[in-house]
């Protein structure tokens, strides 16, 4: 029997088996397969549209008392990423930012991305840096098809900064297909690669004068700082990565060190488990059973922790007759009524569409309640996007809900 038991291996899930590890308990992370952090940029975003995302989170939580920043108070906020920054410092792989101001970090469509914390690798990348007069390269590699330096440097012109775009030519190599950015990160990670890499950067420096290069965020897997630090010398010039679209690897980057992490600690990982229902006695939860081959496998713990994101992470889905369901404990769920009401009539509605607040309600330990406010099972936490009661999407505050939440039931 398993101390705790985390339901999902996403970002809330995996800070949750780190806080339980660290106190010594026996800690099993159970899921389906990773997390939301391999479709993500790599980044923790805390909250969008306000530049003090410390301040608008202090008021978010005053108007919106059953938020999950609300529910996690402050300090979990601050602790969590406290001990998210310490992790990938001793990684080798160091996060920047500040918790009172955003950064604003170009996307790969060229757009100006708020986020609280970012990788080093990005961090030149910020555009109170790149509006300083002085010009930027946005530079990628044709193979890499959903990359594309023209449109990005077009769109950063149109908002004021200095920036022109240049296709490299594909360092040889003995493949010759599907050169996907995880692909392309173990090549970065080759030195003959690197070095011819570097030389083409140093030509465009010399001819064009740049003291930035944007290139996409494949600039390794494990080694993403050193192979930066030495693209950098090469090329005379800053460099810095901009996140690419799925798979990502600056996002398989951070699940990594925190798995990493877990392990260290004596934690265990199980991914392929999914989980498909759950076994009980009154409020308290004995038992989970997961997909195996041919079977089922049982799982026991004296404690629980459901992290696994809801509509984002498959924790959520529609049934046939328009309900939807929580898959892993069956939770009830507080939702619109029916299909009808999931979505509002406008498309890019203001507020964004009721369905995508779906999640279960708790109480102020992170626990399940039913519709009646009564309490589903004690020894059950619920963090990250299985949570009611907000949009993280819609108000950028993905990664630090999860965080916050994670933290805090890592720490109950």
């Amino acid at each position: 029997m398993y101390d705790t038991i985390v339901i999902g291996a996403g970002l809330s899930g995996m800070l949750a088996a780190i806080g339980r590890a660290e106190r010594g308990e026996k800690v099993l992370v159970l899921a389906k397969g990773h997390g939301v952090t391999h479709w993500s940029t790599g980044c923790i975003d805390l909250l969008a549209d306000v530049d003090d995302p410390l301040a608008g989170i202090a008021q978010l939580a005053i108007q919106h008392p059953h938020h999950p920043y609300a529910l996690a108070g402050p300090a979990m906020i601050e602790q969590g990423i406290d001990r998210i920054r310490a992790i990938g410092e001793a990684a080798g792989y160091p996060f920047a930012g500040n918790l009172n101001r955003n950064l604003l970090l170009p996307t790969a469509l060229g757009a100006l991305r708020p986020t609280a914390f970012a990788p080093a690798t990005m961090i030149a990348g910020d555009a109170r840096q790149l509006r300083d007069g002085r010009p930027t390269l946005i530079a990628g590699f044709a193979e890499l098809r959903d990359f594309f330096p023209p449109l990005i440097a077009a769109n950063l012109r149109a908002q004021g900064i200095a920036a022109e775009a240049a296709q490299l030519t594909l360092p040889p190599t003995q493949r010759q297909h599907d050169f996907s950015p995880v692909t392309l990160a173990r090549l970065c990670e080759q030195p003959a690669f690197r070095a011819n890499l570097g030389e083409q950067l140093a030509a465009y420096v010399r001819k064009g004068g740049y003291a930035r290069i944007g290139l996409p965020a494949i600039l390794g897997l494990k080694h993403a700082t050193e192979v930066v630090r030495d693209l950098q010398n090469r090329a005379g010039a800053l460099i810095f990565e901009i996140p690419t679209l799925p798979v990502s690897v600056a996002g398989m980057r951070l699940y990594q060190i925190l798995e990493d992490e877990l392990l260290r600690l004596g934690g265990r990982i199980q991914l392929g488990g999914f989980v498909q229902r759950a076994e009980h006695i009154g409020d308290t939860l004995v038992a989970v059973f997961s997909e195996a081959a041919a079977r089922e496998q049982r799982h026991t713990a004296r404690r629980w922790v459901l992290a696994t994101g809801g509509i984002l992470g498959g924790g959520v889905r529609a049934t046939p007759d328009g309900h939807l369901h929580e898959t892993a404990l069956d939770l009830p769920l507080q939702t619109p009524d029916g299909r009808a009401g999931w979505f509002a009539p406008r498309f890019l509605n203001t507020h964004g569409h009721p369905v995508f607040q779906t999640g279960v309600r708790v109480d102020q330990r992170l626990r399940p309640l039913d519709a009646a406010g009564r309490l589903v099972y004690e020894n059950v936490q619920i963090t990250g996007g299985a949570l009611t009661g907000y949009d993280p999407i819609r108000e950028g505050c993905l990664e630090g809900a999860a965080i916050a939440t994670g933290w805090a039931a890592g720490q109950a």
